[in-house]
Order: C-alpha cells, then sequence, then structure tokens
C-alpha cells in the first residue's frame, strides 16, 4: 500500500471504521463478550504484526501505569459503542460518537494547562442543541444517546492520554499494550456477568464477523493510521475522521434497511454537529496559520 497515495489510504483506514458498527450490530451476542473477543484478536493480530517487522515488545516501566489507564478507557468506551448501538441501531451510536471533538475540546485544557476558546464554546453550544434535538425526535433510544455520548466521553479521554505518551513508545507497542490491559480488565467483568459462556456458544458465523472486526476493522487501521501519520498533517487526519458516521450511517441504511430509518430531526441535527465540526477545523487551521506568518514577520 505504500505506492497509494496517503490520503486515499486514510480514506479507506476510515471507511473501513465506518464498517464497525455495521459488523458490531451483525454480530448476535451482547456487547461485553463482542469487546472481549474483538480486542483478543485485535492483540493477537497486532502481535503478528511486531513479530514479522521484528519490532521489539520490551514494555516500558515509566509507562505501564498510563497504558493500564489508557487500556480501561478504550475498553469501556468500545463497550459502551457496540452497546448504544445494540440498544438502539448504528446511526444513534455513530452521531453520538461524533461528539467526541466537543469532549476533547473541554478536556484539552486540563490536560495542558490552557484556556478554553470561544469557538470552542460556540462549537460546543450548537452540538448540545443538535442533541437535544436528537433527544426529543429519538426519545426512545435514550439509552442508545447515553451509552453513544459515554463512549464519546471517553474516547476523548483515551486520545489525550495517548497524546501525552505518543514520543515516548512506538505507537504499535502502545496500542498493544493498551489493549492488553483492557483486555485484562474484560476478564473481571466477564465472570460475574456470564461471558465467558457466552464465549463459548458464540455461533461460527459470529466468530467469523468477530475475526472482521479485530483484524481488518480495528488491527489493520490502527497500525495504518499510525503509519500515516508520519505522512499526513493532524488537521488531515482529524478532518477525515469526521467522516466516519457518514460513511458507518449511509452504509448501515443499505444493509439494515428500515431499522436504520431515523425522523428528519435527526438527520439535520447530525448534518449539522457534522458540519460544524468540520467548519471549527478549517477555522482553527486559519488561526494556527495566521498566527505562524505573525511570528515570521514579526
Amino acid at each position: 500500500m505504500e505506492k497509494i497515495h496517503p490520503l486515499l489510504r486514510l480514506h479507506f483506514v476510515v471507511f473501513l471504521w465506518g464498517f464497525t458498527g455495521v459488523v458490531g450490530k451483525l454480530i448476535s451476542i451482547d456487547a461485553l463478550p463482542l469487546v472481549w473477543l474483538r480486542i483478543l484478536f485485535t492483540i493477537i493480530f497486532i502481535y503478528l504484526y511486531l513479530r514479522l517487522t521484528k519490532k521489539s515488545i520490551a514494555p516500558k516501566k515509566g509507562l505501564l501505569k498510563t497504558w493500564i489507564i489508557a487500556g480501561v478507557f478504550i475498553a469501556i468506551h468500545w463497550y459502551a459503542f457496540f452497546h448504544s448501538i445494540k440498544i438502539s441501531n448504528v446511526a444513534i451510536g455513530l452521531s453520538m460518537l461524533s461528539t467526541a471533538t466537543i469532549f476533547t475540546a473541554f478536556l484539552e485544557p486540563l490536560f495542558y494547562k490552557r484556556r478554553i476558546k470561544i469557538n470552542e464554546v460556540v462549537v460546543s453550544f450548537i452540538v448540545v442543541a443538535c442533541i437535544f434535538a436528537i433527544f426529543q425526535s429519538e426519545g426512545q433510544h435514550y439509552l442508545g444517546i447515553l451509552f453513544g455520548l459515554l463512549a464519546a466521553f471517553l474516547s476523548a479521554l483515551f486520545t489525550l492520554i495517548n497524546g501525552q505518551i505518543a514520543y515516548k513508545a512506538s505507537g504499535s507497542v502502545t496500542t498493544f499494550y493498551e489493549l492488553l490491559f483492557g483486555w485484562i480488565f474484560l476478564c473481571f467483568l466477564m465472570i460475574p456477568s456470564n461471558g465467558f459462556t457466552t464465549v463459548l456458544n458464540t455461533s461460527t458465523e459470529d466468530y467469523f464477523w468477530i475475526m472482521i472486526l479485530g483484524g481488518l476493522l480495528t488491527a489493520f487501521p490502527m497500525i495504518e493510521s499510525m503509519n500515516l501519520m508520519k505522512k499526513i498533517t493532524p488537521f488531515t487526519l482529524i478532518l477525515s475522521i469526521n467522516l466516519e458516521p457518514v460513511y458507518g450511517i449511509i452504509i448501515a441504511f443499505f444493509i439494515f434497511g428500515d431499522q436504520e430509518q431515523m425522523s428528519l430531526t435527526f438527520y439535520i441535527a447530525t448534518i449539522i454537529i457534522l458540519l460544524t465540526l468540520v467548519f471549527n477545523e478549517l477555522y482553527e487551521k486559519k488561526i494556527k496559520k495566521n498566527k505562524n506568518q505573525f511570528i515570521k514577520t514579526s
């Protein structure tokens, strides 16, 4: 894939991510054993990748605590996301997940000791208003909306934690250990919920989709996105990732049909959320560019 343009590779990765919700809906088992199996297969695939590329997987003692915390967050994040989809639908789960950018905007000042920007406050008000509109029009899916928002919040936390250790270890090694610790954490939740019984009784068809989910839709995009970060700007990456809900909602509609049919208010609110996030990213880039020009001329 090295010969393919980085932007095309990036959109292929985002397109694959758009399938995760659809595949999660196709798998018949509950969210907890589903995520436990997803992480297990992803760990295996990443381990094989590290071995094939002859990369060291020796853990760094100074990062173990951070890896454990991040691993727990990503495990709960995936559980909340898939649970949201299973108790509502793919459209609800993905539209709520897109609000992770807003949670990041408010959490980032706490992590990096900076002030909240005015544009972030304005964007947040718009997104909150859209979420309220979705609550009003899709009230029967309120639990799915809440779990989707929890998934978005944890996604923001996970991203910010990883941002602080990005240059302290290889991205693939960090991902391997975070998922390993997340999987161990889920093992403790699987015992009281009879999750292991579900795993033993899972159908061959479900295992097929779980392997697709863990390999093609998780391990490969994670590794490929880390490789692409060396060739594209963070702005391009963030802007492209905002297309994941669009891809996912369209794919889900074609596969599940009426099950994914939502009200007009839902679609309008979701489009407003996505456009607001895109315009905010464009605004941030313009401000940064103007600031750099000012520094050069002063």
